[in-house]
C-alpha cells in the first residue's frame, strides 16, 4: 500500500515536470504559412521553432520549456506579435495586416493583461509622439504652451490605462513588464532644460532595473535606450557618464542584470564608434564581471587590449591554399582582417560586397585577409569552390577556440579589423557603412 502510494505520488510529480502548455489560435486569411517562433532576451529575437498555419489560417505550437517571458511571433512579411508565455495555455485570434494591434486574447491571463495594455496605447503613443515632435519644431508661445499642456494630459492618460491594467495582477510578468512602460512627467514649471535634467535626475527612481525574470523582455534595452536619448551630444564623455549612471545604479543588484545591462551597452557604443567610452568602461567595469557570459568577457578584452591605437597580435599561418602568410609582413600600408565563417548568414551577404568592390580596397592600398571560423575544412573548401574570393583565406579548423580567434577575442561574425604596416590596430569597422567611411578618408587624404 505505501509502495503504491509512493508510486503515485512519484507519477505527479512527474507529470508535473513534464507539464507542456499549448500555444493555438487561427491568423485569418493566412492558410499554409509560415510563423517564426522566438524568444525575447532584449532586443534579440531567438529563433525556436518554425511552424505552419493549417488550410484556414489555424495553427498549433507546444512549449517545451519553463522559460517564461516575452515570445515574438514573425509572420512572412516580417509583421509580427508578442505573447507573454508563463506556464498557462494560450489561444488567440489575429489578422496578418498588424497582427498585433489586430490581437484578440481567447485564452490567457498573461496575455489579457498585457493587450489590455497594448490595444489602447497604440493611439497614446501616436499622439504621444506627434506632440513631442511638434514641440520640438514649434517656437515658444500660447500654442506651444497649448501643445504641451496636452501632452501632459496624453502620458497622464496612458499611465492611468497602465496602472488600472497593471491593478489586475500586479505581480504577473505582465504586471511587472508593464509597469516600466509608464511615461515619466516633470512639473509643469520647468523649462525645457530643466525638463531634461529632471528626467536624468529621477530616472532610475522612478524605473527599476531590478527583476531578472524580466531580461527574457525588451523593457530593460528600451529603458536604456530612452536613458540616452536624454544625452545628445558629440563628446564621448558625456555618454561615458551617462552608462555610469546606469550601471552604478544597477551595480549591488542581480549580477545576471548588471552583466546584461553592461554587454548592451557597450555594444551600443561599438555599433556607433564610440569606441573610447567603450574603452573607459571597459577599463572601468570589466574586472567586476568575472561571473559574466564569455561573450562579455571577449567584448571587455577586445575593446582593452585590443583598443584602437594598440598593437595587434601578429598571425603566423598558413592560407587555404598552403601558402605561409605573416600579417606583420604586410606589403601594403593596411590590412583588412575579416572573421567570417560559411555557416554565418550575414558574412555571406557581407563578403560577396566587399569582393564587388576589390577597386576602392586597391585604391586605399589595403589587402584584405579572411580569418575562417570554421571547424570543417571539407565543408570551407566546398564553399570555396563555390564562392571564390579574391584574398588570402585562413582557416584554423577549430572554431571559436584557434589560436588567432582567441588573440583577436572575436565574439561575433562578421567582425572587421583594420591594422596598418606598424602593426597598429586603426578601425574596427562595425558594419560595411562604418568600412567604408575609413576607405574614403584614407583615399581622400593621399
Amino acid at each position: 500500500m505505501i509502495k503504491a502510494f509512493l508510486t503515485n505520488i512519484i507519477l505527479l510529480a512527474s507529470l508535473v515536470t513534464w507539464a507542456q502548455y499549448s500555444f493555438t489560435g487561427v491568423i485569418a486569411e493566412y492558410p499554409n504559412r509560415e510563423l517564426n517562433i522566438c524568444e525575447q532576451f532584449g532586443e534579440e529575437s531567438k529563433l525556436i521553432s518554425t511552424i505552419r498555419t493549417g488550410t484556414n489560417g489555424n495553427f498549433h505550437f507546444q512549449f517545451t520549456t519553463e522559460e517564461k517571458g516575452l515570445y515574438r511571433i514573425y509572420l512572412e512579411n516580417q509583421t509580427y506579435f508578442d505573447i507573454i508565455y508563463n506556464s498557462e495555455d494560450i489561444h488567440i485570434r489575429t489578422k496578418p495586416e498588424n497582427p498585433q494591434y489586430n490581437l484578440e486574447v481567447l485564452k490567457s491571463d498573461e496575455n489579457i493583461q498585457l493587450y489590455s495594455y497594448l490595444i489602447e496605447n497604440y493611439i497614446y503613443d501616436y499622439k504621444i509622439d506627434v506632440l513631442t515632435q511638434l514641440l520640438e519644431i514649434y517656437p515658444v508661445g500660447k500654442f506651444y504652451d497649448k501643445i504641451e499642456k496636452e501632452l501632459k494630459q496624453e502620458k497622464e492618460l496612458k499611465n492611468k490605462n497602465i496602472e488600472k491594467v497593471i491593478k489586475t495582477n500586479p505581480k504577473s510578468f505582465a504586471g511587472r513588464y508593464l509597469s516600466l512602460f509608464k511615461e515619466i512627467t516633470a512639473p509643469r514649471k520647468l523649462n525645457d532644460y530643466e525638463k531634461i535634467e529632471y528626467f536624468k535626475k529621477n530616472y532610475f527612481d522612478f524605473y527599476s532595473i531590478d527583476d531578472s525574470d524580466l531580461l527574457n523582455s525588451n523593457a530593460y534595452t528600451q529603458l536604456v535606450i530612452n536613458y540616452f536619448k536624454l544625452y545628445k551630444s558629440n563628446n564621448q564623455d558625456v555618454y561615458y557618464n551617462a552608462a555610469k549612471v546606469i550601471l552604478d545604479k544597477i551595480f549591488f543588484g542581480e549580477p545576471v542584470i548588471f552583466n546584461y545591462v553592461f554587454e548592451y551597452i557597450l555594444s551600443g557604443l561599438e555599433s556607433l564608434s564610440l569606441n573610447e567610452t567603450a574603452y573607459k568602461l571597459s577599463i572601468e567595469y570589466g574586472d567586476l564581471c568575472s561571473d559574466g557570459t564569455d561573450n562579455l568577457k571577449l567584448r571587455i578584452h577586445n575593446n582593452t587590449k585590443l583598443a584602437i591605437g594598440g598593437t595587434a597580435p601578429d598571425i603566423l599561418s598558413k592560407t587555404q591554399k598552403g601558402d605561409d602568410y605573416t600579417l606583420s609582413e604586410m606589403k601594403t600600408d593596411y590590412t583588412l582582417l575579416v572573421f567570417w565563417s560559411t555557416n554565418c548568414p550575414h558574412c555571406q551577404v557581407v563578403l560577396p560586397r566587399l569582393a564587388a568592390a576589390q577597386s576602392v580596397f586597391n585604391e586605399a592600398n589595403m589587402d584584405i585577409v579572411a580569418i575562417s571560423l570554421d571547424s570543417n575544412k571539407d565543408e570551407l573548401d566546398d564553399y570555396l569552390k563555390e564562392n571564390r574570393l579574391p584574398w588570402k583565406v585562413i582557416c584554423q579548423c577549430e572554431g571559436w577556440d584557434g589560436s588567432i580567434v582567441v588573440d583577436y577575442a572575436i565574439f561575433a561574425s562578421p567582425w572587421m579589423i583594420i591594422i596598418d604596416n606598424k602593426m597598429n590596430i586603426v578601425a574596427k569597422p562595425y558594419n560595411e557603412e562604418k568600412l567604408y567611411d575609413f576607405l574614403e578618408e584614407i583615399i581622400t587624404n593621399k
